[in-house]
């Protein structure tokens, strides 16, 4: 793996995450924005992108006034893997639905990165995902992919 300096790193990961969060406010645009007490579906992205953005602008000006900082490596497996699942979770959650996929998605993360044994990682990736499910389902009413194989 390629070593950079960590000044290098920020400025990297800036600018990849003003051009995410650029995608999400132009592509929320086209969305309707509701009202302040009745938010359309455009809100959420909206601030998330606008929130992507000053958290990149942010970190850009942290990286010009640091100097070059220690040399990191540049990736691991955990990144990898993180990109790996994300495009996995993007793939599966249609077919698979809304709940099988948001728990794969939380068990394979806790069991990846934390110590907990599997039968810890299982009940809390059922749980996250069924409060995940209470939020955007019932709460905000928001339609979610049902599970179809079942």
């Amino acid at each position: 793996m390629q070593e950079i300096n960590q000044r290098t790193g920020d400025v990297l990961a800036a600018v990849i995450l003003f051009a995410i969060g650029l995608v999400w406010v132009l592509g929320a645009r086209a969305m309707p924005h509701g009202e302040f007490a009745v938010p359309g579906p455009g809100s959420f992205p909206m601030f998330l992108g606008a929130g992507l953005c000053g958290s990149a602008v942010l970190l850009l000006i942290a990286a010009r006034r640091g100097g070059a900082g220690a040399r990191v490596r540049f990736g691991n497996a955990s990144i990898w893997s993180t990109v790996v699942a994300l495009l996995a979770l993007a793939v599966l959650f249609e077919p698979l639905g809304f709940f099988p996929s948001i728990a794969l998605f939380v068990g394979f993360f806790l069991r990846l990165l934390s110590g907990f044994r599997w039968s810890v990682c299982v009940i809390a990736a059922l749980a996250a995902a069924w409060v995940v499910y209470l939020f955007f389902g019932v709460l905000l009413g928001i339609p979610l992919p049902i599970v179809r194989w079942l």
